[in-house]
């Protein structure tokens, strides 16, 4: 079975701020100490972390009183905690581990905290996972401080109530007062019925004879209007066969003039679609011309302008080249003969200037195609352009020859003898180097932006190519589109010859409809006092309706006869009647829910009878017995004031402890009281047993000899339970399995430790 191991505390009470772990043995374990050392405070922690709800049973006001409140040097606890250990190896616990542990904890606010294995839980979800184990503090199985007493003391009518709870009789008690609430529910309810059922009795005989008035005044009614009604049927007939024969005429019309409507919207129809045909041809079209082509032949105007600057940017360098050269030439004029000078050096302003105009002559061209925009136009400045650009090469290529041809006269051309000059051969040697390599540079740019052109040529020959086939596909489009504009109107005008026999035939139409709108007022006034009448009735070809007319006469005059008539006396009694029905199956239900009321109070009477008497038999047999057991020779018994109605009265107890008379509890000594009253508590628990029992001091009134024998039967009683017992006396120490002393220091801390048995019992 499931134990407590374990009980920790720290902070409650008398026990300080330190932890206090106090292991417990599975059967009996004793707590002894002088009093106020605070062993009573262990049985306090029980109740405590086990969910009581009153904080006096456990010798406090208020729960915040638990709290440890220091002196003597020591700090007051914030808050007070007890942990309760159960081994639950066998699983008799309802928590998925070998050992469980509950907690409760409480601050100095009275704010309490509850726990299984440190997760926080509810006081019920502890009380119910307990319940499977009985361990409970408001149960029989803790006996507290003066709880012997408050036996002794107790009433009869109290110490029936004890036998009361333990047989449940609550439950068929709470039972009962429903039931006795419902049956005063019911019986009120019949005393109103009976008296509803006697009103429209009343009212019923007073409608009786007004209702048998109606009734008559009624039939003569339902005759006036069938006869009414036949002569309707009469007029309804003649004018149905005239409307008849004009809707079929009708009929004829509507079906020629629907035929060539739906001639009319078949040609619209096929118009219609030619229409949307030719819509999305000039879709087409548009889509075509505005094809992204002509986006793309501007972005090659872009580039061939982009090739334009940079064409205008290397003249630029090449020109200041130009400059420098002429200076260069004036120079080395002044250094190498005149003759050699003229071969070389003169050509380069020459070629220079047809560079300059070349390079004018290409910057133009290149303005004209970005501002040209068609095809032939395109064409034309490109062949130009390749012109300019084939010139510009023999220019250079001439450029470079002369300029090579002066570079090599410089560089054998001694230095002239001035005697303010420096020797500048070396320099202008190495300016030539370097404006060989700049031209170099500029005639692989040139090169560069020729590929580039050509390039760009290419690619706009090809979307040149694609805008022919698309300005190809457009014409197409739009022939087509013709054609189908064509059809369109050849056949509206066709659907257009219809119109004439169309309108023709809706006049003839709305001819007969008029005379028709003229004969259905006629037709539904008739019908619409035929529906008033509510009557059908059968007419044939030889139906005389001046016979009809004198019967009519002859039934008003009698119906005139009759005088007021009150028709809501037929309905009157017919709902006073239901209504009497009603309300009197509702009092024959009523009547039969009070018999069955009756018999389930009868049934829950002597149910909590019979469960209270197999209570008070079983725990009047163990009471015998135990009180025998404590008092060897002595016999003792419960007894009920009312046994036939045990409910109402209370329980005596008689005891007749060995070598004396029977006697009540009252009257027997303090001791013998005690006896008796533990013998009563035994008795109640061995009914209802669990698995923790928790006695403080219960031993406080019994001599050494009586005291053996309860310590010998709580010793057997830990053999199946464990017992926790606060105790002053040696004879329950003696039969104890673990046993811990409880002391009070200076401090005001209690002190637990634990007590060797050996030595106790030498």
């Amino acid at each position: 079975m499931s134990h407590v191991s374990k009980i920790e505390l720290r902070g409650f009470k008398s026990f300080g701020n330190t932890k206090v772990s106090i292991p417990l043995s599975r059967g009996l374990t004793a707590i002894v100490g002088p009093n106020g050392s605070g062993k009573s405070n262990v049985v306090d922690a029980l109740c405590f972390v086990l969910g009581g709800m009153s904080a006096k049973l456990m010798r406090a006001e208020r729960f915040s009183d638990f709290l440890f409140n220091g002196g003597n040097g020591q700090r007051p606890a914030p808050f007070a905690e007890v942990l309760l250990h159960f081994n639950n190896e066998d699983g008799a616990l309802p928590i998925n581990s070998t050992t469980v542990v509950i907690s409760r904890k409480v601050d100095r606010s009275g704010k309490c905290v509850y726990r299984i294995n440190r997760k926080r839980a509810s006081r019920q979800e502890i009380v119910d996972m307990l319940s499977k184990t009985m361990s409970s503090p408001g149960g029989y199985n803790f006996i507290m401080q003066g709880d012997i007493d408050r036996f002794i003391k107790m009433d009869s009518f109290d110490r029936r109530t004890i036998i009361d709870d333990l047989a449940g009789v609550a439950e068929y008690d709470e039972k009962k007062q429903k039931s006795l609430a419902e049956l005063q529910r019911v019986k009120t309810n019949l005393n109103s019925m009976s008296a509803i059922l006697g009103e429209i009795s009343v009212q019923m005989e007073k409608l009786r004879s007004e209702r048998e008035g109606a009734i008559r005044y009624r039939e003569l009614n339902q005759e006036l209007g069938r006869i009414r009604a036949a002569l309707l049927s009469v007029r309804r007939a003649t004018c149905r066969r005239k409307l008849s024969r004009l809707q079929q005429r009708i009929k004829v019309k509507e079906e020629a003039l629907q035929e060539l409507r739906d001639k009319r919207r078949k040609i619209l129809e096929e118009a219609g679609s030619y229409d949307r045909k030719v819509g999305h041809i000039e879709k087409l079209i548009e889509e075509k011309q505005n094809t992204g082509m002509f986006a793309e032949a501007g972005k090659i105007r872009e580039r061939l302008k982009l090739f334009g600057e940079m064409l205008n940017s290397t003249a630029g360098e090449r020109a200041r080249i130009e400059s420098e050269i002429a200076d260069l030439s004036v120079r080395i004029k002044k250094i190498v003969p005149h003759d050699e000078r003229d071969v070389s050096l003169e050509k380069i302003p020459l070629l220079s200037s047809k560079f300059e105009n070349l390079y004018e002559r290409f910057n133009a061209l290149t303005q004209t195609f970005d501002s040209s925009r068609s095809r032939a136009g395109t064409e034309k400045v490109l062949q130009e352009l390749r012109g300019v650009l084939d010139d510009l090469r023999v220019i250079l290529g001439d450029f470079s020859k002369h300029f090579e041809q002066a570079s090599e006269l410089l560089k054998g051309t001694p230095p002239l003898e001035k005697p303010n000059e420096p020797d500048t051969r070396p320099q202008l040697q190495h300016r030539l180097i370097s404006l060989e390599a700049v031209r170099s540079q500029l005639d692989e740019r040139l090169k560069q932006l020729q590929q580039q052109v050509q390039e760009a040529q290419i690619e706009l020959d090809r979307v040149t190519v694609l805008e022919e086939k698309e300005r190809s596909s457009v014409g197409t489009l739009r022939k087509e589109r013709e054609k189908l504009r064509y059809k369109v109107g050849s056949l509206k005008e066709k659907a257009g010859h219809i119109e004439d026999p169309i309108e023709q035939l809706s006049n003839e139409l709305q001819a007969f409809r008029v005379e028709e709108a003229s004969l259905r007022p006629q037709l539904e006034n008739i019908e619409g006092e035929l529906k008033q009448v509510k009557i059908e009735v059968e007419i044939t070809l030889d139906t005389d309706p001046a016979k009809l007319e004198r019967r009519v006469g002859a039934l008003e005059a009698e119906l005139e006869a009759l005088g007021p008539v009150n028709f809501r006396a037929i309905q009157d009694f017919r709902n006073a009647e239901r209504r009497f029905n009603s309300e009197k199956l509702k009092h024959d239900k009523l009547v039969a829910e009070k018999q069955a009321i009756l018999d389930f109070m009868r049934e829950i009477d002597e149910k909590k009878k019979e469960v209270f008497m197999q209570t008070f038999n079983e725990i009047s047999k163990s009471f015998s017995k135990i009180f025998s057991e404590l008092s060897p020779g002595g016999v003792a018994g419960l007894i009920l004031e009312n046994e036939e109605i045990p409910f109402e009265g209370g329980l005596e107890i008689e005891a007749k402890p060995a070598g004396k008379e029977i006697a009540r509890v009252e009257a027997l000594s303090g001791g013998e009281k005690a006896l008796t009253a533990l013998a009563f508590i035994f008795s109640l628990q061995r009914f209802r047993p669990t698995t923790l029992y928790v006695l403080d001091e219960i031993d406080a009134h019994l001599d050494d000899q009586n005291l053996r024998r309860v310590a010998e039967l709580i010793s057997r009683s830990s053999r199946e339970s464990q017992v926790i017992l606060v105790t002053l006396h040696d004879s329950m120490m003696s039969v104890s399995d673990r046993l811990f002393g409880v002391t009070m220091g200076k401090s005001g801390v209690s002190r637990l430790f634990s007590v060797e048995l050996a030595g106790l019992a030498a």
